[in-house]
């Protein structure tokens, strides 16, 4: 699982980078066409990368509430071992 956790920072970083790269070069392309256009071209373009990004978060937020899960059942064990013993 830690692996795991490794991969999604990683491509949590690798999609931020690309998300300021799209939207660079997303407004450099439309701002012949007026500031506005690039403007809104931009966010749209943005929106993709910010899609992915809100899920790999999403998806980090679950490991770290298993990984809370777990420690939370295990100090209950021990509790429970006690008052049993």
């Amino acid at each position: 699982m830690k692996f795991l956790e490794s991969i999604i920072s990683f491509l949590l970083g690798v999609f931020w980078a690309l998300l300021i790269i799209s939207a660079f070069f997303t407004f450099e392309m439309f701002y012949p066409f007026g500031l506005l256009n690039a403007i809104v071209m931009t966010i749209l373009s943005s929106s993709f990368w910010l899609l992915i990004i809100i899920f790999l978060e999403i998806a980090n937020v679950q490991f770290e509430k298993l990984k809370e899960a777990k420690k939370q059942t295990k100090i209950l064990e021990s509790i429970q071992n006690r008052l049993n013993g």
